[in-house]
């Protein structure tokens, strides 16, 4: 049984493997503002290196924190291991490599009212390999329609994340569809706002940002190749059809949807291309033709217009009408980008000793 004050507020899940070098400072971000009201659940999702230890520092020191340890089952595995066992009116997540404003937790708490089932944020990137930061803004709206957010986070590039959101937790309780869903990564969090957002009735988005999403380039999934990133993109683009769907948006939302759902298909392209484990020319050719044969995607083409070099090119090279000749661009201009950002990179090495 928890010890912490029986009336919990806010209860803060943050999964924990592998990350001794980050937790302190995730951590301490949001310990500045802590109050009697809230509780922070650490899920130790069977880690091998010293967060065990940091884990049981900080609940020795901070009668708010709990800590649940079980064997490694994943990010959404240890994400469902917490939303069992939250206790407060509110749950919203944070990754353990992380961090927040220092006054997080005491902004937060300011805007959790009476009818509100999510709470949404603006919120920074900063990136380590250039040690620098920008803001991911989302409008200021209070009290609006699931649908009207939605909207907005989608045109703000906010929508999939769950760690800038707060969320009701009778909202769960009473969508048990709504936990993350193993083996889904890289796209359990959009999968789990898909299943929120149509059970709720009132939304606040806020344009102050408060949550530091920290980019290390090595680690990010991006850069790795998936065998299976089609499927589960095919995956993700039918949950945000659903969404739409059940929030029962309107006609002239489809070029916001179309957008989404085509970043979906060209961000697999460069992963068949990847050096080391590059897909077989036949596998690519038979993707090619999947997507130039889909009556949805040459609906998304016709009504999206392009947006950065990336889709400008997709849109150009389907337009072709050739799995050939989309094949043959691509391999061409990422075997060369490749060898450029390998120029690039030792460039920056001679340059820096």
């Amino acid at each position: 049984m928890s010890d912490i004050s029986s009336v919990v507020k806010l209860s803060i899940i943050i999964p924990v493997y592998n990350t001794e070098q980050h937790l302190k400072s995730c951590l301490d971000s949001l310990l500045g503002s802590v109050t009697e009201d809230i509780e922070i659940i650490l899920v130790d999702d069977g880690s091998t290196d010293g967060s065990p230890a940091i884990c049981g520092d900080y609940r020795e020191r901070y009668k708010q924190i709990r800590v649940i340890r079980q064997d490694n089952g994943g990010l959404a595995a240890a994400r469902n291991t917490g939303l069992d066992a939250a206790e407060g009116e509110y749950v919203t997540f944070i990754d353990s490599d992380d961090t927040t404003e220092t006054d997080y937790l005491e902004q937060a708490l300011g805007y959790l009212g009476e009818g509100l089932d999510i709470i949404a944020f603006s919120y920074f990137i900063d990136y380590t390999q250039t040690d620098s930061s920008r803001v991911r803004k989302i409008p200021s709206l209070d009290g609006v329609s699931p649908a009207e957010a939605v909207r907005a986070l989608e045109t703000s590039g906010a929508l999939n994340m769950v760690w800038n959101k707060i969320y009701r937790r009778e909202l769960l309780i009473k969508a048990p569809a709504t936990a993350f869903q193993i083996n889904s990564e890289p796209g359990e969090d959009l999968l789990f706002n898909c299943g929120c957002f149509p059970k709720a009735s009132l939304v606040t988005l806020v344009s102050q940002p408060y949550y530091h999403w920290i980019r290390r380039g090595e680690d990010t999934l991006a850069n790795r190749y998936r065998k299976d990133l089609y499927e589960k993109n095919k995956r993700f683009i039918e949950a945000r059809c659903g969404l739409y769907r059940d929030l029962s948006m309107e006609e002239s939302d489809l070029p916001l949807l179309s957008k989404g759902n085509l970043a979906y298909i060209f961000t697999c392209i460069p992963n068949m291309y990847r050096e080391g484990n590059r897909m077989p020319r036949r596998e690519r050719i038979d993707f090619y033709r999947e997507i130039l044969g889909s009556e949805d995607v040459r609906t998304w083409v016709r009504v999206t217009a392009p947006v950065g070099t990336l889709h400008s090119q997709f849109i150009r090279l389907y337009r072709t009408g050739s799995a050939a000749v989309m094949d043959a661009y691509y391999s061409s201009a990422i075997w060369a980008r490749g060898r450029f950002d390998t120029l690039w990179q030792k460039t920056r090495k001679r340059i820096k000793t």
